[in-house]
């Protein structure tokens, strides 16, 4: 269990060490001399720093150790960790308090490698005395929620600070069923941080088991919570980044139909759509007539039109007639419109009568209107649907009053619209 969480955390500690360790591979097997030169160089040429000859005992041990091949490169730079206060407090000098970056990262990386739910206190209070920044504890409450559970949540409960939420995050991570049943039987004193824990089991659980995850924010959406969207939000960005865009498509097609099935796949649609757009067309297209789906196509069809609007208008309109098709034609050209409102303009006006294309015009006038207010107040009043048309007609006329109000209140004045429609347009905009 300590070594996959310890995996999930330090996938950012690995890439900084081979960034920072990989570069000097062939220094640590040439001899003291030509190490002793390359240091100095890398420390300003006319001496070096504590930290640099630190390094420098380092990479010289490792040099003279007939097994330097094996271990990981944490392992060659900082040799065997122990888990003893010695130990700890001399990687949280370095980790806290050292110059270089690279070494600070590294050695807590290790100082987190080193935890035991025995020495934890004793790692915490030398990051008070030392002052560790806000991700540290973050990092640093995770990993011990993880590792202690209970005796964790103990301490941070009890804690001035906000260390609950991360010892939380790593319980749940660890052992999903003990955080679960800690939330059943939330103590009378945290209940008022309920909505703040909950949040913070979703993230733990996302992080080892994103369909646990999903069930749990379901389970609280039937429980009435409001905010659910943006815990499903949490793990379908979980899911996007640990499996990709494809794999994640996958995942979210078996959710339950309904609105968080809709949140989770409007959050993997965008990147997906950039990714591999004609890939992402073929698995929104077989969502096309559901309900649930239409925010995922409104907001995954951006990239597309930002890269090749013709083809992925055309795309829109081969879609079925229904919310989504007028919702994503309606984000299209609200996006086309910027890069090339000559060529939006013409694609509108081939377009039949129906409601896709009013969508279309809507999106258009919308986004038009903080260019040039006067055109897209025309294009509003084409729209053909009344509603639409007075909701777009309003919004750039609001637009344009933000804009120049002198040369509004000239063309309102002179408009003939009803009073209705000129009171909605003087109306400040939201």
């Amino acid at each position: 269990m300590k070594n996959r969480l310890i995996t999930h955390l330090g996938w950012g500690f690995a890439a900084i060490a081979a960034f920072g360790v990989g570069s000097q591979f062939s220094a640590w097997k040439a001899n003291d001399h030509q190490l002793d030169a390359e240091l100095a160089r890398k420390a300003g040429g006319s001496g070096m720093s504590q930290d640099s000859e630190a390094i420098q005992r380092t990479f010289k041990s490792k040099t003279r150790d007939k097994d330097m091949e094996s271990g990981s490169l944490l392992d060659r730079l900082f040799g065997s960790s122990s888990a003893d206060s010695a130990t700890i407090k001399g990687l949280a000098q370095q980790a806290f308090t050292s110059s270089n970056p690279i070494v600070r990262r590294l050695a807590f990386g290790r100082l987190l490698e080193s935890m035991t739910p025995e020495n934890a206190e004793a790692m915490r209070m030398q990051m008070v005395k030392l002052g560790a920044d806000q991700d540290q504890w973050k990092d640093f409450h995770f990993s011990w929620g993880a590792l202690a559970g209970e005796q964790a949540f103990v301490f941070a409960a009890s804690s001035e600070e906000r260390d609950l939420a991360p010892v939380i995050s790593g319980w749940a991570a660890a052992n999903p069923a003990a955080a679960l049943a800690m939330l059943e039987n939330l103590p009378a004193v945290h209940e008022g941080q309920r909505a703040e824990l909950e949040e913070s089991v979703v993230a733990g659980l996302a992080a080892t088991n994103s369909s646990l995850a999903a069930d749990f924010v379901m389970r609280l959406a039937s429980q009435g919570r409001g905010d659910v969207g943006k815990l499903m939000e949490t793990v379908a960005k979980e899911v996007l980044r640990a499996g990709g865009a494809a794999e994640a498509s996958r995942w979210a097609e078996g959710l339950l139909d309904g609105d968080m099935k809709g949140v989770a796949m409007a959050q993997i649609a965008g990147k997906f759509f950039e990714l591999d757009p004609l890939a992402a067309s073929k698995w929104a297209a077989r969502f096309a007539d559901k309900t649930y789906a239409t925010q995922m196509i409104e907001q995954g069809v951006g990239p597309w039109v930002q890269r090749d609007p013709v083809t992925a208008v055309s795309w829109l309109e081969s879609l079925p007639a229904g919310n989504g098709k007028n919702a994503g034609l309606s984000a299209a050209f609200g996006d086309w419109e910027d890069s090339n409102p000559g060529s939006a303009s013409e694609h509108l006006l081939s377009m039949p009568d129906s409601p896709a294309r009013d969508a279309a015009i809507s999106g258009f006038s919308n986004g038009y209107a903080w260019q040039n207010p006067r055109v897209a107040i025309d294009w509003a009043q084409s729209i053909s649907e009344p509603n639409l048309r007075a909701q777009s007609l309003a919004r750039a006329g609001q637009i344009y009053f933000r804009r120049n109000p002198t040369s509004a209140q000239a063309w309102l004045d002179g408009s003939n619209l009803s009073a209705e429609m000129q009171t909605a347009i003087r109306q400040p905009m939201r």
